[in-house]
């Protein structure tokens, strides 16, 4: 039997909860496309936005991300986004499989240095179906040891095909912060297939509460999802909170080949510090993310001076602590000719006010973006509830953005250019310098 689910219908019966609770919001809020967020007694945060969308995307998130892995869990994170739609307490995987397909939605689980969420996408009519499996998958998971073992070969292909960017960004994460957010978001290679049940389950129990959860929908109406959200079979607890402060070093592997990836960073602000953050947020744009047009030229106020191999400005930003700087790649000659310049840039970073204007109109369209797919809207109302335990709206970001002024930009940039730096590197290293000889 493909599942052993209960046969009350849960859709209507979590509707009639939430609307038993909240009968007067309900008639209230009903069409309305403002971004509406609740917090449960339990301190799960939901939240929604466009309940009339035709499309329904409801996510499961936790403050489960690499940055909460101890030296006995390395890797879980990982391993808990593979696992995503396998067995679980009420359903096995092949129900799971059949029946989301049957209902022509689609199942996905994302994982970074903070988060991990569970996200079912269905049509109205099968809402039902979509948040059956959906609690299933993000609530009930067992990890049978024989399912764990079959993830082996998706996570071992998984990471031979990272790109060499994104390795070396990992490397400068383990290089600034050395532990929680210094956790890669991948597996060790030499921990894959080594994660037992009882290890999954443990971490699953202690970061997989309500006290670090949200709930977040799109094309749904938000009574009906604070319904879904109370009757959630989760465990209560806030569980512990990893800090991690910014470090120089520098981590390097080295490789064969003819090709280099080199990340620098120094230290930024965390989205707890709103303002500092989108100031480093628009610094981000100033500085360069990519040519705008194909063949286009790279001309911001640092990827200007690196050189001709790909390059783009780097900030990462956490909810206590983030980071800046930048990533080239390129014929390992001229990488490190790039690096040793854009570390000289970004020690004398300065953005004019042309610069400043170009940044945020960037940062407004990548709001626009953001809010205006439904898709990225419905990552982000997760995100923001479970880090932050509040949502931020499309018109309140965007006055942020426009607040920022040319001074806070070059007050991101002087603290930038006084940081002391840390250094990711992979590939061919013979003509990268290290950190101690990057002035």
């Amino acid at each position: 039997m493909a599942s052993v689910t209960s046969k009350t219908p849960m859709l209507r019966a979590a509707a009639a909860r939430g609307y038993a609770a909240h009968a007067q919001a309900a008639a209230a809020s009903r069409g309305s496309s403002e971004v509406q967020t609740t917090t449960l007694p339990n301190k799960l945060v939901v939240s929604s936005a466009e309940p009339n969308a035709a499309v329904s995307r409801i996510s499961i998130a936790f403050r489960a991300g690499s940055r909460n892995e101890t030296a006995d869990s390395l890797g879980a994170a990982h391993v808990l986004r593979a696992a995503g739609g396998l067995s679980t307490k009420t359903a096995t995987a092949f129900g799971i499989t059949r029946n989301i397909q049957q209902a022509g939605g689609t199942l996905t689980s994302l994982a970074d240095r903070e988060v991990v969420s569970y996200t079912v996408a269905v049509t109205k009519d099968q809402l039902e179906v979509g948040l059956k499996y959906l609690e299933a998958t993000a609530t009930g998971q067992v990890f049978k040891p024989w399912e764990l073992a079959e993830l082996v070969p998706i996570m071992r292909n998984e990471l031979a095909r990272l790109p060499s960017e994104v390795q070396a960004v990992e490397l400068l994460h383990k290089a600034a912060f050395r532990d929680g957010l210094g956790n890669s978001v991948f597996c060790p290679n030499y921990l894959v297939g080594k994660h037992s049940s009882e290890t999954m389950q443990h971490y699953f129990a202690t970061n997989c509460t309500t006290n670090r959860a949200s709930v977040a929908g799109v094309g749904v109406d938000h009574q009906l999802l604070v319904g879904f959200a109370q009757s959630l079979a989760l465990e209560s607890g806030a569980g512990s909170e990893n800090k991690s402060t910014f470090n120089t070093g520098e981590v390097r592997r080295e490789g064969t080949g003819s090709r280099a990836a080199v990340a620098v960073g120094a230290q930024a602000v965390g989205w707890n510090s709103l303002k500092e953050a989108v100031a480093f947020w628009v610094l981000h744009f100033a500085a360069g993310v990519g040519p705008a047009t194909k063949r286009g030229a790279n001309n911001g106020a640092l990827t200007k001076a690196l050189g001709g191999v790909n390059c783009s400005a780097l900030f990462n930003g956490y909810t206590d602590n983030g980071m800046f700087g930048f990533v080239v790649s390129g014929n390992a000659k001229d990488a490190g000719k790039a690096v040793e310049a854009g570390v000289k840039a970004l020690k004398s970073l300065s953005v004019s006010d042309a610069c400043v204007s170009r940044g945020k109109a960037l940062a407004v369209m990548a709001v626009a973006d953001i809010t205006e797919n439904q898709s990225s809207l419905q990552h982000q109302l997760g995100e923001e509830s479970v880090l932050l335990g509040q949502v931020y709206k499309k018109s309140d970001l965007i006055a942020a953005v426009n607040a920022v002024t040319t001074g806070d930009v070059q007050s991101a940039a002087r603290k930038v250019a006084s940081s002391k730096l840390a250094v990711g590197a992979v590939g061919n290293l013979s003509h990268v310098p290290h950190l101690c000889e990057l002035h």
